[in-house]
């Protein structure tokens, strides 16, 4: 009985301080948005609004490395919604979505005014992306992109859509490889992955539910552009995120004709 009542309580108040941050970040948005000369520079804003979100959560992070501190791309596998406010509260970054993220609401006015980069799917969209990213980058920003273009478990790696690493060799910045690896509620459930038909309003219920929860985000060594084209920086990074998050699967794609005929022998 004692527990019912405390997790009520918790669910209670952390859902009346959820609602108190995101009014909290809505006034912030409009601050920036009326912001017509452009003074203020979203990202800090954006990072002190993120990294006080998980607290609500009761999320516990671990961080890893560090991000690269001057211009370059970011590049992590997707596992949630949280993936974002994630790597906001690590580092002042700007992000690209898809372009329906811009008429959701809240989430769309949030997006807005961090500086989101919307991406309009299908044929011919990538290109006016990139006209706008590479200025952004050549002046020293700093940008994330989930080149999965979906969530998955967190359990492996989808393939990599190789479009938007253009940027990074255009702009002839570095691309990091970050990889986010949540862990499981105190009864072993596995609740962080928001995939398939999942539902924001309950999932959110769900994360406010629960507990605690540890989460990793690991940074991982900078990947030069130069001498390689799109396909192969994307390929490159993706395998640095595997060789942390399933190392065997890494170390088989590693091994050589030469290698494997030697280990069956």
């Amino acid at each position: 009985m004692l527990k019912v009542l405390t997790d009520s309580l918790r669910f209670i108040v952390r859902g009346l301080w959820l609602i108190a941050h995101l009014s909290l970040g809505m006034v912030m948005v409009t601050i920036v948005r009326i912001d017509r000369e452009r003074h203020i520079r979203p990202e800090p804003w954006t990072q002190w609004w993120n990294a006080r979100l998980f607290g609500i959560f009761g999320l516990r992070i671990r961080i890893i490395g560090k991000p690269v501190t001057t211009g370059h791309v970011t590049v992590a596998n997707h596992v949630s919604w949280m993936d974002i406010s994630l790597i906001a509260a690590c580092e002042q970054t700007r992000f690209v979505s898809k372009a329906e993220v811009e008429r959701w609401p809240i989430v769309g006015g949030l997006a807005i005014a961090s500086g989101t980069f919307f991406l309009v799917r299908g044929k011919g969209g990538t290109r006016p992306l990139l006209d706008k990213l590479t200025p952004f980058l050549q002046k020293g920003g700093s940008v994330t992109i989930f080149p999965e273009g979906t969530t998955s478990d967190g359990s492996g790696l989808l393939p990599f859509h190789p479009r938007l690493f253009a940027a990074a060799i255009d702009a002839n910045l570095p691309v990091q490889p970050l990889l986010i690896r949540y862990g499981r509620t105190p009864d072993g459930r596995n609740i962080a992955p928001y995939i398939g038909d999942d539902v924001l309003f309950w999932h959110i219920l769900a994360m406010l539910r629960n507990p605690s929860m540890d989460v990793e985000v690991r940074y991982l060594s900078p990947i030069d552009p130069a001498g390689l084209d799109r396909n192969q920086l994307a390929e490159r990074t993706r395998n640095a995120i595997e060789a942390v998050l399933k190392p065997e699967a890494a170390a088989e794609h590693a091994a050589t004709p030469a290698e494997a005929g030697l280990a069956a022998a």
